[in-house]
């Protein structure tokens, strides 16, 4: 299943998690009504409760008192609803609040600890192969049982979260797996969809927590004369939590509705991401010798966005994961059920920091995708030899900086620099004034180390350094996206790189609950059409030198989603310079952005027949349609994962 198929069945799950959602409310409104009234019938009675009991007409009071009714009704759903919004609020913040709040800590790359170093560099060629930032990482470390889980709403502001004990008893090949499988969750839209439906099963939840809140402050309550006011208070308590545990009822049928099949099918995704089976398998089945059990109290929440079960209080409809032997057979046929591997608590791994590998994949081509894939790649990683080549090639200072609070602004502003020396030395004193002499300084010196670089790892530094850019506040995020327009501004020869790296890191900033930045809203005046003529004719004119060869490779973008053969206006492509005007290619990225799934992926397949009817695909083309996908919203690999004609 490719990504937009999974992000179209992402959308029909969340409007049917809603419709859900809704239902669930109303039944636990008219629960509480119902309860409500009947205590008021009770004590509004003139001659006391025992009327009620031995039979008064409570539909006539209903009735009577519809008005009244309705106002709780009315109260009862704004609370669930406030209660659903508050907590989805809490979680807009990104991924990393919801490990925070089961008491994570997080994984920064310092620190001696080898096995959080292994855990880094697993999550980060797993990003920078997949051509996604690399998430906020983090360890529960209280927490002994193999288990781990993705949350955020958006790959940019993704954060993965492991165990303790996955990091003990896990090797690094079945790290790796279950890493794997949580990216997949990430790409394939799973992520956004349990961030939600936490939010609005917390929504259904509250009402437990206040009846057991009131049941417990009873216990502080002095009796007195008024027992029928405590009695009553009591009854609302125990009434609140019994509707509270059936409003669990749901949310968990809902969570487990929702989960149970996309489980099977971040397996599955994880395989094709590292092409081993077994390695998963392995972890699944040292999960059945040992167990995935979480303690914290928060962890019911999450339950359904663990890798594996967290508890074994719910099984058949009500649970979250498939049954474990069926996980394991999918990946492993032979295997006979129970059979699992026994891992005695106290075992732990050796960590290996993969630091001896050879970097052989960049330079022999092997391992990675062909040019013709590239569309099939879409929310999908290099392999993963490809992918630990594409780490360990980065240099030293260069992965250092990126790691860095201080010098990760830096390092993005180095990669705008241009080749030439007078634009150089205007942009040299554009960072002098903005930046100081020893900040420039320091930029310069990186600037040096990335001109030692090969052109297809600079991209992949940005998603590198994502992680050490969102610890800055909005206010410095937006200083860096307007001083890196401005760099890119000074260099009159367009480089594509520019555009692209900007594209980029805007549309990376724009997913990130705390960069107060938005992308541009679409002129609703300019049709899909006419935008994706502009499109298709900005990048025909940029992938050749001549306007007849654009013209042709124009022909060819608008041949492959044309399929009704209707007449499309052709653009002008004299003078050429004319045509490759960056300013109406945002404009139509803009409005294309908006579609749906289905329709941008047509989008981009239009836009990779243009790019490669010459039949071939440069570096500067594979990274304009990297930035056009990621515009769009599809992550596409690097190009040092693809195998280029250049």
């Amino acid at each position: 299943m490719d990504f937009f198929t999974q992000q179209e069945r992402s959308r029909r799950a969340t409007r049917v998690l809603v419709v859900m959602f809704l239902l669930a409310v109303t039944l636990i409104v008219l629960a509480v009504t119902l309860v409500v009234a009947f205590i008021l019938r009770m004590y509004m009675d003139p001659y006391g409760p025992q009327s009620v009991i031995n039979g008064g007409s409570f539909a006539a009071w209903i009735v009577e008192n519809g008005t009244l009714l309705a106002g709780v009704a009315a109260l009862t759903a704004l609370f669930i609803s406030l209660a659903s919004l508050y907590r989805t609020a809490t979680l807009s913040r990104g991924g990393g609040q919801v490990a925070r709040m089961l008491g994570a800590t997080e994984v920064t790359g310092e620190g001696s600890d080898p096995l959080r170093r292994r855990l880094l560099n697993v999550v980060e060629e797993m990003a920078i192969a997949s051509g996604i930032p690399v998430p906020e990482i983090f360890v529960l470390e209280e927490e002994q049982g193999i288990n781990a889980f993705a949350a955020g709403l958006t790959p940019a502001d993704a954060a993965i979260a492991v165990t303790r004990g996955a990091l003990e008893k896990l090797s690094r090949a079945e790290l790796q797996g279950v890493v794997a499988h949580e990216f997949s969750h990430i790409l394939n839209g799973d992520m956004r969809l349990n961030q939600r439906l936490m939010g609005l099963s917390f929504g259904i939840l509250i009402l437990a927590l206040m009846g057991r809140w009131l049941l417990y402050s009873m216990r502080f309550t002095r009796r007195s004369r008024s027992g029928g006011g405590l009695a009553a208070a009591a009854g609302v308590g125990l009434a609140f939590l019994l509707i509270g545990y059936i409003g669990l009822f749901f949310g968990r049928l809902i969570k487990a509705g929702v989960s149970r099949q996309r489980e099977m099918l971040a397996d599955a995704s994880a395989v094709q991401f590292t092409r081993d089976s077994s390695a998963l398998a392995s972890a699944l089945k040292k999960i059945g010798g040992f167990t995935s059990k979480l303690t914290a109290r928060n962890s019911e929440e999450i339950a359904h966005m663990l890798f594996s079960r967290g508890s074994h209080a719910f099984r058949g409809w009500f649970a979250t994961h498939p049954p474990l032997d069926e996980r394991i057979q999918a990946l492993d046929p032979s295997f006979t059920p129970g059979d699992y591997t026994k891992v005695d608590a106290t075992f732990s791994v050796a960590a290996d920091s993969g630091s001896a590998a050879l970097v052989h994949s960049l330079a022999s081509g092997s391992g990675t995708v062909s040019e013709a894939n590239i569309l099939a790649t879409a929310g999908q990683s290099a392999p993963h030899e490809v992918a630990k080549d594409l780490r360990l090639a980065i240099p030293d200072e260069l992965y250092h900086a990126a790691h860095s609070r201080e010098s990760s602004l830096l390092l993005i502003l180095a990669l705008a620099i241009g080749d030439e020396e007078r634009i150089r030395v205007r942009q040299d004193s554009l960072l002098e004034q903005q930046l100081g002499s020893a900040r420039n300084a320091l930029c310069g010196k990186l600037r040096n180390e990335l001109e030692n670089l090969d052109d297809k790892l600079k991209l992949p530094l940005l998603e590198l350094a994502m992680p050490a850019l969102k610890q800055r506040p909005a206010e410095q995020l937006e200083f860096l996206s307007t001083l890196l327009k401005r760099l890119t501004d000074i260099n009159t020869n367009e480089r594509l790189f520019d555009y692209v790296l900007l594209r980029l890191l805007e549309s990376y900033l724009w997913d990130l609950p705390n960069s107060g930045m938005k992308p541009p809203k679409a002129r609703r005046s300019l049709s899909p059409n006419t935008a994706l003529v502009a499109l298709l004719r900005c990048v025909a004119a940029y992938g050749h030198d001549n306007s007849t060869a654009a013209l042709a490779a124009f022909r060819s973008g608008i041949a492959s989603i044309n399929k009704r053969k209707s007449r499309v206006p052709e653009p002008r492509f004299e003078p050429l310079a004319d045509a490759r005007n960056l300013g109406d290619l945002d404009g139509a990225l803009a409005r294309l952005a908006v579609l749906k799934p289905r329709v941008r992926a047509r989008v981009l397949a239009a836009v990779l027949a243009c790019i490669r009817h010459d039949h071939h695909i440069t570096l500067a083309e594979h990274e304009l349609f990297r930035g056009i996908a990621a515009t769009l919203g599809c992550p596409v690999p690097p190009a040092a994962a693809i195998d280029l004609d250049v």
